[in-house]
Formats: C-alpha cells, structure tokens, sequence
C-alpha cells in the first residue's frame, strides 16, 4: 500500500515558506551554496586535466605507472564514497563532514605537484622506482578520502533543503556552473603561469616550479571559498508540519516518518538507480577523459607544431569551459521547459559530434582555430549532460533526504571506478615509442571519449523504455 503523505507534506512545504525567506534564500544562500564545493572542483580541474601531464613530462614516470596513479586515486575515491555516503547519514552534520574533507584535501593537494625529495629520475632511477610511486600514492590515497567526503557531503545537502524539485534542479545548475567557474580559473591562473615564466615549447623537468606555482594559487583560493561557505551558509532544513499541527524542522521527524518504511534496500532493488548510475558514469567518463586526454593531445600535436607553445595546454581546455559555463547558464533557464532527459540527448549528441570532428578533420597540421571550435562543442556536450544527469539523481531521492548522501555514493561509486580503469588501460596500450604512435591521443579522444558518449545515448534510451519516461517513487 502506497503513502501519499510525502506529496501532501510537499503541497505543505511550498505553502509554509514565507516570500521573503524564500527571497532571501534566491539572491544569497544558493550563491553560498556554489562555492561549497569550489575547492573540490579546483582540485579536480588540476588532477584530471595536468596530473597525467606532471607525472610524465616533469616527473618523468613511464605512462603505465601515471595511469596507475590516477587508477589508485579513483579506486580509492570509489571505495570511499559508500562508506562516507554511510557515515554521513548516520552521524554528525553534513557540513561538519564537509568541513573535515576540505581540511584533508588542503593538507594533501598542494604536495601532488611539488616534486618529492630527490626525485630527479635521472640521477637516481633505481631508488625511484620505488620511493616516487610509493610517495604520490599516500599522498593520492588521503586526497581522495577527503575529495570523497566532500564531494557527497556537498551533494546531500541538496535533498536535506529542500523537496522542491525545481529549486532542486538550480541548486545542481548552480553547483555546476561553480565547478565550470573553477576549472576555468585554474585554467586561465595555468596559462598566466606557463606565459609569465621561462617560455617554453614543450613542457620538460625543469618546468616543475610552474606546477607548484599553479597549486598553490588554487590552495589559497579554495581555502578562502570553503570558510566562506562555513561561516555563512546555513543548511536550515525546510520546515514540515506535524501531526499535532506545529511546524517542526524536516530534520527532526523525518527519521521517524521514513526510517523503518523506506529501506536503502529498497532503492538497491530499483532498476531506475542502476539506470540512472549509467546515466552519470556515461556523462562523467566523457568529462573526465576529455580532461585527461585534451592536454596531453595538445602536447602530442606541439612536437608537430612546437610554434604554437605550451601554453596551448592552458589556453584550449579555458575555451572548453568557456563554453561549458555559456552552456550551462543556458540550461539553468531551460531544462524544465525542455525535460531532463530531452537535454542529455542534446549534450550527448553535441559530444558524439565532437569526437567525429576529431577523428574526420583533426590532424596534425589542422588550423588551431578548429581545436578550439572541438573544444566549445566538448564543453557544451559535457554541461548538459553532467547537469541533467544529477537532476534526475535528485529527482530519484525524492523526499528521502535523510538517505541522500547514500544514494548519492551508489550513483558515483561506478562513475569513479570506470574512469580509473579506462585510463590505466589507455596508457598501457600505450607505445613507449611515440614515433610509432604519434597520434595516440588524438585515438583516444576519438573513440575512448566517443564511445561515452555513444553509451549515453544507449542509457538513455534503456531508462526511457523502462520507466517510460516517469521517475517512480518507491513505496513506503
């Protein structure tokens, strides 16, 4: 038998705000809300888009060991985030765990691009082969735990504020347009780094100082967003009325109200969750392999054309989120009148032609404005796709907030795990010669990122048949 009281308590949500807290809460607190999770997006600006760079240009680590550091860093995160997703619920505040993965990730970050302690490969290579990987891997290992923590903290906030699913769905827009925001500085601090300090045509050893230039920046910054989303933001949950007819915090009855009904079993048993899972894996694998992958394919077109400079690697990926940001701005107005699942197919169409442009008229001596123009349709097809699949994940919590950092690990937890093997089976199918495979990353951004996308509009497909379009809720 199915309890309507989660619809009524909705009509009752809507009608107990008054205008002005409402008001309030439009111009200032969903602002404060982005920049909660300003710092993680520019660690992961950082980690996806020049950590595969610094490990093999500057430290100099053969491709297959980089791809398993950046494998240990997803297994990791994808191990932790169930057992954050756990904790979180179940203990303490969603900001205070917040509070404590920020820590962590301050402590961590800076260190992955700083060179360790005599870790000059030429001088010393036998001793590195074991102490460099064994070094970055615990400084991975703590990064990734915190990166974890705040990621689904942050996450989970959303569902505990609010059942309105349209303020839902802007709070995602606006949590994704902070982390397009981020990349784009770190980008843009990169490119002022790389062009302010020794030139240079390719990115070598000697540049490991511009790295730790650029990680520090990004430290500095992301401490200053995560104390002002501490000091000012506040996570008072919506208010609910009782049986006896005061108004009480949601917090409080909730637990009593769905704890012994509704089940994580329950949602374990949903297809729509796996459905929904493949919806984000999909969208977050392309976004994150074309982080990886586009620098390192510049690199690879600079030993073609070294005139162009290495702050290319800078310059292209800050155009693909230029145009992420326009996109995405342009999604926030217009995802409820167009549907969610409508906007994935539109940002995975926009992505599947960018891996074809790529792969039919990128070469070697192509024009450089058509990278660009590559990197504006990459941008546009990651938005639209990253931003309606987290909708839908909201839209699948429901009013089952008090589960929501759960669901929101179940979802992630592939996402982290296939990104991570993908790009430890790229690299090693890597040829150590790169005059036998010259235009090895230009492949992968062809068919690894294609092939996301291609599997998105598969997932899509699949969850519109079996649901017919209708996000079910489950019964309590």
């Amino acid at each position: 038998m199915k309890n309507d009281a989660p619809d009524n308590i909705n009509q009752e949500i809507e009608l107990s705000i008054p205008f002005k807290r409402k008001r309030w809460w439009r111009i200032n607190q969903k602002l404060l809300y982005g920049l909660g999770h300003m710092y993680n997006d520019l660690c992961a600006a950082m980690w996806f888009s020049y950590m595969m760079l610094f490990f093999q240009a500057v430290l100099e680590m053969r491709a297959v060991v980089a791809g398993a550091m950046l494998l240990l860093g997803q297994v990791v995160d994808a191990l932790a985030t169930p057992i954050v997703g756990v904790l979180a619920d179940k203990y303490s505040t969603k900001k205070f765990w917040h509070l404590m993965g920020c820590i962590l990730v301050s402590i961590t970050f800076p260190l992955l691009f700083i060179r360790c302690w005599n870790c000059w490969p030429k001088e010393n290579f036998e001793y590195l082969m074991w102490w460099m990987p064994v070094y970055y891997a615990v400084l991975i290992t703590f990064f990734q735990i915190g990166w974890a923590i705040v990621q689904i903290s942050h996450l989970a906030i959303i569902p505990s504020i609010t059942d309105n699913l349209e303020i839902r769905s802007e709070l995602t827009s606006i949590r994704y347009m902070a982390s397009v925001i981020s990349s784009l500085a770190v980008y843009f601090i990169t490119w002022i780094v790389l062009r302010a300090t020794n030139y240079s045509t390719f990115i070598r050893p000697t540049d490991d100082y511009k790295f730790r230039d650029v990680s520090l920046i990004i430290t500095s910054i992301g401490i200053m967003s995560f104390v002002t989303f501490h000091i000012f933001f506040k996570s008072k949950p919506h208010k609910i009325p009782r049986e006896n007819g005061h108004i009480g915090e949601s917090a409080e009855i909730e637990p009593l109200q769905f704890s012994t009904k509704s089940k994580i079993i329950h949602f374990l048993q949903m297809p729509l969750l796996y459905q929904t899972s493949c919806l984000y894996v999909f969208s977050r694998l392309y976004w994150a392999l074309s982080l990886v992958y586009v620098p390192l394919f510049l690199e690879e077109r600079l030993s073609v054309n070294p005139s162009e400079g290495s702050e290319l690697v800078a310059s292209v990926p800050l155009v693909l989120y230029l145009s992420s940001l326009f996109f995405s701005f342009l999604l926030k107005s217009n995802i409820k009148r167009i549907g969610k699942q409508v906007a994935y197919f539109i940002g995975s169409f926009l992505s599947l032609i960018s891996c074809l442009w790529i792969a039919l008229a990128i070469s070697p001596e192509a024009d450089v404005a058509q990278i660009y123009l590559v990197a504006t349709l990459i941008g546009a097809g990651s938005s639209i796709t990253l931003v309606s699949s987290l909708c839908v994940t909201a839209d699948l919590i429901g009013p089952h907030s008090h589960q929501g950092a759960m669901i929101y690990s179940i979802v992630t937890f592939a996402d982290k795990l296939v990104t991570g093997i993908a790009v430890v089976a790229i690299e090693n199918y890597k040829c150590d010669d790169a005059l036998s495979c010259p235009q090895y990353y230009r492949g992968v951004l062809t068919y690894a990122c294609g092939g996301s996308a291609a599997l998105g509009i598969l997932s899509l497909s699949i969850t519109i048949l079996g649901s017919k379009g209708n996000i079910s809720k489950p019964q309590t």
